[in-house]
């Protein structure tokens, strides 16, 4: 708070962000006179319940036990995390706080994906074990303002590049002018940025973030999503992290790398093991192979998430692994100090905070319970292995994997599993009763 009050003094902050994070991994909250904050509103800020209760649309979605009309749409309390407060230097003297959610009673809401990222902590803590993170973060830009692509539809929309563009440093040079400034004003935000590359769709971008703490990094992958969009939209560009934009182009991954830490010791590396893959590893590896089915849900939220899964992509179709080879789901990279699991399951449509504890979850699940990896260590092109295990293609599969899950339920909570499954199930009704410019393309006139 010293610190607040110090850029306040200095005339660099007049207004603080105050933001949980909801159901699809955005930042929800309110913007509040610094000044204000400091006085009345540093211990809690009231929203809405109905932020854990609607869909990307803000539609209030029926069912839930969490909130809806039968509790009066009542109010929950966001409780700065202090350790979150940061510059927000894209926008004049503000700064953010990120919050945890707490309702009446003075309890962390369960469904909050904050909650669920610290209760995975926590067990990961009570095993000895501290979690590293970072994700490789695609997206694509385009030449549109917010109102062209919607008054285009999303249709026709003027991509950034076109042409495939992949590590091109000339490509890249032409689009400095947009990502620079992104990457400066992350660092000048306490978000360090390793690189960023041009990837292979029409447009397309590739951001690394510096590896760090797992509730850090969720926190830091969720306001790096907000920031681009805001960064692009101020400069009349638009920025979509969709899993899968445009059938004819490539989809947004978000690869998530993971390792534990027993204090400062890698707990993933054994010089004398196989592969130098040590027990903690090959478990934690093995968990996540396990559950991979019944986590996707969290890696996987949308009706569109399921359309960047296709052979030869290099989106993960099976449940495989290796090491060096980008056709399995999981790789085991690195050596010694840089050793870490990379999970290529998720698309960049993921919520960040519930992606990581998914992982953690099920790689915890796994260690307690020994169990091993699925399946052979893949050298050569995975997707032609003759007959290994299917990742979910639709969210109809990957709910019902999620629901029916007894492990997920107890790493998660019945009352987590049912809220998101209830999500799951109104984002499949909704896009169930619309009709489709594929089924207009195809049957309009040929039927």
């Amino acid at each position: 708070m010293e610190r607040l009050r110090e850029w306040i003094d200095e005339g660099r902050v007049d207004t603080v962000i105050v933001a949980g994070v909801d159901l699809q991994g955005r930042m929800y909250g309110k913007r509040c006179m610094a000044k204000a904050f400091i006085r009345d509103l540093s211990e809690s800020v009231h929203t809405c319940d109905c932020n854990f209760g609607w869909d990307v649309e803000k539609m209030l979605i029926p069912g839930l036990e969490f909130t809806g009309w039968h509790t009066g749409y009542g109010d929950m309390t966001l409780v700065p995390d202090l350790a979150t407060l940061r510059l927000y230097p894209w926008f004049d003297k503000t700064a953010l706080i990120l919050c945890d959610t707490y309702d009446h009673h003075g309890k962390l809401v369960s469904v909050a994906p904050r909650t669920i990222l610290r209760r995975q902590l926590e067990r990961a803590k009570s095993l000895g074990y501290r979690v590293m993170a970072a994700p490789e973060i695609e997206f694509f830009l385009f030449k549109e303002t917010l109102e062209s692509s919607r008054d285009k539809d999303y249709n026709n929309l003027n991509e950034m590049s076109r042409y495939i563009s992949d590590y091109d440093i000339f490509r890249s040079s032409m689009d400095e002018w947009i990502v620079g400034p992104m990457r400066r004003n992350f660092d000048a935000a306490g978000i360090e940025i390793e690189g960023n590359k041009a990837e292979w769709g029409h447009g397309q971008f590739e951001i690394n973030l510096v590896y760090t703490e797992a509730l850090e990094m969720a926190d830091r992958h969720v306001i790096f999503k907000n920031g681009v969009r805001e960064m692009a939209a101020l400069n009349g560009v638009q920025a979509t992290f969709m899993a899968k934009w445009n059938s004819q182009h490539s989809g947004n991954g978000c690869h998530l790398h993971m390792s534990l830490w027993n204090d400062d010791r890698p707990a993933f590396y054994d010089p004398k093991a196989k592969l130098h893959i040590s027990d903690t590893m090959r478990h934690f590896l093995g968990g996540n192979m396990a559950l991979a089915k019944d986590l996707q849900l969290f890696y996987a939220p949308t009706i569109n998430s399921y359309k960047r899964y296709e052979d030869l992509s290099f989106a993960p179709t099976l449940l495989t692994w290796g090491g060096d080879n980008r056709t399995t789901a999981f790789r085991v990279a690195g050596e010694v100090k840089s050793m870490r699991l990379e999970n290529r399951i998720p698309g960049s449509d993921c919520n960040a905070h519930l992606t990581y504890a998914a992982m953690i979850g099920a790689g915890l699940y796994g260690i307690e319970n020994k169990i091993e990896p699925i399946g052979p260590y893949i050298e050569n092109n995975a997707y032609t292995l003759p007959d290994p295990p299917k990742l979910n293609r639709t969210l109809h599969e990957a709910a019902d994997a999620l629901e029916g899950s007894i492990p997920a339920r107890k790493i998660l909570g019945d009352d987590v599993v049912d809220h998101y499954v209830g999500v799951a199930r109104w984002e499949i009704k909704e896009f169930d009763r619309y009709v489709t410019d594929w089924e207009r393309r195809r049957y309009f006139e040929l039927i």
